[in-house]
């Protein structure tokens, strides 16, 4: 009775241990990483970045391999892939950090390393002030603009305003996603003089001139035309000395 307890207990012993040989190991000896491959390597807290993995068997049978993806010398994922004897396939992995650092992203023997950068604020910075006349007559309109840029790693809101002669007449918030952009605004200045235009740390200048007058010339009357045309046109005396008509 007790040598049929023990056989029993040994086939159930094996039947357990068949699966876990049939699901090899990433690191079993028949298992090979031929490429690895992270993208993009330099990310911002909190953006994914993918690591991209070519692996084969070298063996002479077919195997399922579980695969894990290493982050710093522990394992963070892993995936279950089945190959034939001499077959390769590629796999992929998604994965992010919300701590800035660097990070060695390791399968089989193959490494690699990513950069987690810290999410830096909003940061605005103009340029390129322009004004598109720099003589304009009473009540025409000049148009300025500048160049904006958000420099920071996340989106922001910028208030630009626009100063005449140190006075802020007109004001617009931009909503920015990192990149850059411009900002328009348009003035109407009807008294002659020079005007400072300031938007922000940028500064120009135009000019409002006086109207331009206007001279009325009037036609002289038929009679005066008349006399006129009664002129002598010699280049002598009028009339032989005498007073022209």
């Amino acid at each position: 009775m007790k040598k049929g307890i023990t056989a029993l207990t040994g086939l159930l012993l094996l039947a357990s241990l068949l699966p876990l040989q049939a699901c090899q190991p990433a690191s079993g000896n028949n298992f090979g990483v031929v490429s690895l491959d992270v993208t993009p390597s330099r990310v911002i807290e909190n953006d994914k970045f993918t690591i991209t993995a070519t692996i084969n068997n070298a063996g002479k049978s077919e195997a399922t391999y579980i695969v894990p993806v290493m982050v710093n010398g522990i394992a963070d994922d892993r995936t279950t892939v089945i190959l034939t004897p001499g077959k390769s396939q590629e796999i992929q992995f998604t994965l992010q950090r919300s701590k800035a650092g660097t990070y060695e992203i390791s399968l089989g023997d193959k490494s690699f390393t990513v950069t987690v950068e810290k999410l830096m604020p909003a940061s605005f910075k103009l340029s390129n002030l322009h004004i598109n006349m720099e003589v304009a007559n009473p009540g025409e309109e000049v148009v300025i603009t500048a160049d904006i840029a958000n420099t920071g790693g996340c989106e922001g809101t910028y208030t630009a305003e626009l100063k005449i002669n140190e006075v802020t007449e007109q004001a617009e918030k931009v909503v920015m996603k990192p990149g850059s952009s411009f900002i328009l605004f348009k003035a109407t200045k009807t008294e002659p003089g020079t005007y400072t235009v300031g938007i922000g740390d940028l500064s120009g200048k135009y000019t409002v001139q006086k109207p331009v007058e206007t001279i009325q010339i009037t036609a002289p009357s038929p009679a005066a035309q008349e006399r006129v045309s009664h002129w002598p046109q010699s280049s002598g005396s009028c009339c032989g000395g005498g007073v022209c008509p």
